[in-house]
C-alpha cells in the first residue's frame, strides 16, 4: 500500500515537466488525482499515465488565473471524490525580456498565472483542506530568492508566492492547514532552455546554476511527496531550496 493510499490530490501545471513527474509520483503512491493545466492534450497524456498505475485520476483542462474555472474545478473535485486531502500548486510561465523593454501586458499575465492562480486555487480549496486537515504545496522558485536578468516578473511572482505561502500557513495554521512552498533551481524543464533574448549576459544568466548538474523533475516530485506525508506535518509555511547548492 502507497502512503498516499485513499488521498484525492489536486494538481495544477500537470501537463508535463514536474507537474507531470509529481502526477506520476503520487499515482504510484495510491493518490487519487484531479490533474489541471490550459495544454490538453499534454494533460490527457498524464493523465493516461496515471490511470495505468492504478490511480484514479481525473483531468480537466483549466487556465488557473480565471477565478469562475478554478472555482468549478475545485467544486467538480470536490463533487467527485467528496473530499480534498491535499493541493499541489504548479502550473507557471516565464516570459523573458530586458527588463526596460518589458511589455506591461506581459508583466500582468505572469501575475496573473503564477500568483494570482496560486491564490485563487488556495482560496477555493481551503475550505475543503480545513474539514481533512490538508496540505498545499506552492511552487515557488529560487528566483524568489536571489535576482534573476530578464525575467523580473517571473521573480516577483515566485517572490508573492512566498509571502503567500507563509501568510496562508500563519492563518490557518492553528486550525490544521499545512502550507509549505519549494524554491526549485537547476530542473530540467522547459523552463530550464536558454531565452531568445537578444544580447543575454550568460555569466548573468548562470549565476543560479547548480553546483554539479541539473536535476530531473522527480527530484521535486520527491520533495513534493514528502511533504503532505503523515511525517511531515510539523513542517508548516517553510519555503525550501531544491537548487543543488546553487543559493548554499
Amino acid at each position: 500500500m502507497g502512503q498516499h493510499q485513499g488521498k484525492t490530490i489536486f494538481i495544477t501545471g500537470a501537463s508535463t515537466g514536474i507537474g507531470r513527474a509529481t502526477a506520476l509520483r503520487l499515482a504510484t503512491e495510491g493518490a487519487s488525482l484531479f490533474l489541471t493545466d490550459i495544454a490538453k492534450d499534454e494533460l490527457e497524456k498524464t493523465r493516461e499515465k496515471c490511470q495505468s498505475l492504478g490511480s484514479e485520476t481525473i483531468s480537466l483542462e483549466c487556465d488557473v488565473s480565471n477565478e469562475k474555472q478554478i472555482s468549478e474545478a475545485i467544486s467538480s473535485m470536490a463533487k467527485r471524490f467528496d473530499e480534498i486531502n491535499a493541493v499541489i500548486n504548479i502550473a507557471g510561465i516565464q516570459l523573458w525580456s530586458h527588463s526596460h523593454e518589458h511589455s506591461l501586458a506581459d508583466f500582468e499575465k505572469t501575475l496573473s498565472v503564477n500568483l494570482t492562480g496560486t491564490f485563487l486555487v488556495c482560496r477555493e480549496a481551503i475550505p475543503h483542506l480545513l474539514k481533512t486537515s490538508g496540505s498545499i504545496v506552492n511552487v515557488s522558485s529560487t528566483t524568489a530568492l536571489a535576482g534573476i536578468p530578464y525575467s523580473v516578473a517571473y521573480a516577483a511572482s515566485k517572490a508573492g508566492v512566498l509571502a503567500l505561502t507563509k501568510s496562508l500557513a500563519v492563518e490557518y495554521g492553528g486550525k490544521g492547514l499545512q502550507v509549505n512552498c519549494i524554491n526549485p533551481g537547476g530542473i530540467k524543464t522547459e523552463m530550464t532552455k536558454m531565452p531568445e533574448i537578444e544580447d543575454p549576459n550568460l555569466k548573468l544568466l548562470l549565476r543560479q546554476s547548480p553546483l554539479n548538474k541539473y536535476s530531473e523533475p522527480e527530484s521535486v516530485a520527491g520533495l513534493i511527496s514528502y511533504l503532505i506525508t503523515e511525517e511531515a506535518q510539523h513542517v508548516n509555511g517553510e519555503s525550501i531550496r531544491i537548487d543543488g547548492g546553487a543559493l548554499a
